[in-house]
């Protein structure tokens, strides 16, 4: 499920990016935190896909022009869909049913009734004077005291207060101003109650969460801020409370019903280790070829003590050589380092070492994985692992000099944690264990040595993802019952464990066969476990593309994974007599990926696209669905299958009234780009 955060007027840069980053801290990876505009939020069905929205610091009035269209959606989303929303500071005050802020003040003063009306009474403000905007004069460290016994501290800069919430039908307090505001916190009656700083509000279905402080500020990017030595007492406030902000905000997410992460090491970026480069036994020649390459290509490379020194276009690296020599050495440098601009460092395993154990790779081992690795492949003959990285995709897509010194269709870069990990739309967040994290180096002519066709290289993300298809069911025998399908283009999809359960669906002997989950059930009964990120360099005369791809092995939030899967299957195995099967490891998963892809993209660049596309027609779950052409006066279109030239879908054109018949118009689709949902904003073009 999605928590959306607003990004558009009214917001500021700083504000949403604390309000994304805290969250993804918490809430990820059980939900995917991504920034919306007011446009998304009018056009696009996000209500069924959502948990939260979000409305972050800024200013109240932008949010009240931009956002009027949106407000009747809002309010359905929250007391008839049983949505979360959630206000921070000037989203505090959007929330509410009415404003009054700095009451006199002539340059500031907003006064009036608001809409939306989730909490049912006056947010005034600002708590404590000195606001101004575009500025930290009047910003403050609060004290709050929690209703669950318990004392934070937030940054606050012109947030309000909810005014008699105490006495309010619906709404709780959980936390309360301790220190003396600047303004009233009553209407009329007794003043000896502490304000209102933080409520929940439960409207029909759903929960509003408002607030006048900032329990999502990061004092970590607050002493970042470009103004951060006006605010230095301020952060050395937070910082030293800072353990006390991570309960608070964790209690309020909980009481929203959210899944939050327990662990509050997983809220802070881990150490970076290492990355160890290792090749394959049958391919020890690829290694050698990669330091010469690196050799020449950076020149002014700088000699160290135990590393040689190289700079690229975003990062510094650091190579050591010798696992056995260098490991601790390398993983001690990175050690209370920032992940982004710290020195990357790179050990290169030398040809007589064995592989590491265990013991030190905790999560990955490399002599598993070239043991199921064809010894005769090149993709993945030579592995970059590390057990936690920035990015394996945008590591080698931010430095090009380096990309173009890796041999040809060889690396495969691992990662079990990513602390940067990148979506489409530049989403951003920690991948954790139970993610498989991996970035395949593949390189393509421009043209078939076989046919002298033009390559045409989008189809390289269908040839990805049905090689994880692939692998994963042919894993072992009885892995071909594990329902795992691909949604156009690059989404890997498996069937949703409480679709399976509602509908006593039996799957052994069988795998999922296309009749078992009608076209108009795909949304229900499939959960997303996989996408695919391609970055494309055009390099010495050839494509050069990074297949970025994070598969959830064993970790359910916010979906299913494979080993989920496994043991659903097992129960049915166990009714029937059968052995059970072992749960997927990453890196034997990994190598079969390897194995499958290298085969995939020698057929497609000896033969085209028609030899493959059959094979991934077989996992997809488009055909014959139907899609409405919003372009072409709302037409209904059934989807009959790829072009083998430009990889578009194609669409036939029914009958009004009719599921089945067919006009004899064909139309070639594309998504725009753009679209919240893929095949809601399909640009169509007529072609017969």
């Amino acid at each position: 499920m999605n928590v959306l955060v607003y990004n558009g007027p009214g917001t500021t840069p700083g504000s949403v990016k604390h309000a994304t980053e805290s969250l993804r801290d918490f809430l990820e990876p059980y939900y995917a935190v991504s920034t919306v505009t007011s446009k998304v939020l009018e056009t696009e069905p996000w209500m069924g896909k959502t948990s939260a929205i979000v409305f972050p610091g800024g200013a109240d009035l932008p949010y009240v022009r931009e956002c009027k269209p949106i407000i009747p959606k809002l309010k359905e989303f929250v007391s008839k869909k049983g949505g979360v929303f959630i206000g921070f500071c000037a989203g505090g005050y959007f929330g509410g049913s009415r404003v009054e802020f700095a009451q006199g003040d002539l340059e500031l003063e907003v006064t009036g009734n608001r809409e939306l009306q989730l909490f049912p009474g006056i947010v005034r403000g600002p708590a404590y004077a000195g606001f101004k905007y575009n500025s930290e004069v009047g910003a403050r460290a609060t004290k709050m005291q929690v209703n669950n016994g318990t004392m934070t501290y937030n940054y606050i800069n012109g947030g309000g207060v909810f005014v008699d919430a105490d006495s309010m039908p619906n709404v709780e307090v959980l936390a309360h101003f301790t220190e003396p505001l600047d303004v009233s916190h009553v209407q009329s009656g007794p003043t000896d109650d502490n304000p209102a700083a933080v409520v929940l509000c439960h409207v029909g279905k759903g929960k509003v969460l408002l607030t006048g402080s900032h329990p999502e500020f990061l004092p970590k990017l607050l002493a970042k801020s470009p103004n951060h030595d006006d605010m230095k007492n301020i952060i050395e406030l937070l910082q030293s409370h800072e353990k006390e902000r991570l309960d608070f905000m964790r209690y309020i997410l909980t009481k929203m019903g959210l899944n939050c992460n327990r662990d509050f090491n997983n809220v802070r970026a881990p150490n970076l280790t290492p990355i160890v480069v290792a090749s394959s036994p049958m391919n020890t020649s690829k290694l050698i070829e990669f330091k010469t390459l690196l050799q020449s290509k950076f020149p002014n490379s700088k000699q160290l003590d135990n590393s040689i020194e190289i700079k690229d276009a975003t990062d510094y690296f650091h190579f050591f050589e010798g696992f056995e020599r260098c490991y601790e050495l390398a993983k001690d440098e990175l050690h209370d380092q920032d992940p982004e601009t710290v020195a990357k460092a790179v050990v290169f395993i030398n040809e007589n070492e064995a592989y590491p154990s265990k013991e030190t790779l905790h999560n990955f081992d490399m002599e598993t994985y070239f043991k199921h690795l064809n010894p005769n492949n090149n993709l993945g003959s030579l592995l970059m692992y590390s057990e936690v990285v920035t990015s394996t995709s945008s590591l080698l897509n931010n430095n090009k000099t380096l990309l173009s010194a890796i041999p040809k269709n060889s690396v495969l870069h691992v990662g079990t944690i990513q602390v940067s990990g990148r979506g489409r739309g530049g989403n951003v967040w920690i991948n954790p264990k139970g993610v498989a994290a991996a970035t395949a180096v593949v390189n393509l002519p421009l043209k078939s040595p076989t046919t002298q066709e033009n390559i045409s290289i989008v189809f390289v993300q269908y040839l990805s993802m049905l090689a994880y298809c692939k692998a994963i069911n042919s894993y072992l025998p009885g892995f071909e019952d594990l329902p795992v399908r691909i949604k156009w283009p690059n989404d890997l999809y498996c069937m949703s464990p409480s679709y399976y359960r509602n509908n006593n669906i039996k799957l052994l002997g069988k795998g999922l066969s296309n009749d078992k989950v009608t076209v108009n059930d795909i949304e229900p009964a499939y959960l997303k476990i996989s996408g695919l990120l391609v970055n494309t360099h055009f390099l010495d005369n050839g494509y050069t593309l990074l297949l970025g791809c994070g598969i959830n092995v064993s970790t359910d939030g916010p979906t299913t994974s494979l080993n989920t899967w496994v043991d659903i299957l097992n129960k049915e195995r166990e009714e029937a007599g059968l052995v059970k099967l072992p749960h997927i490891d990453v890196e034997i998963l990994q190598a079969l990926y390897m194995n499958n892809l290298e085969v995939l993209l020698k057929m497609f660049v000896d033969y085209g696209s028609s030899t493959i596309l059959p094979e991934y027609y077989r996992y997809w779950l488009h055909s014959n669905q139907i899609v409405t052409l919003t372009s072409h006066q709302n037409i209904r279109a059934k989807i009959t299958g790829i072009t083998s030239d430009y990889g578009l879908l194609i669409a036939e054109e029914l009958m009004p009234g009719s599921d089945y018949k067919l006009t004899g118009v064909v139309y070639h689709l594309q998504p725009d780009g753009n679209t919240f949902d893929i095949f809601r904003g399909l640009i169509a073009k007529k072609v017969t």
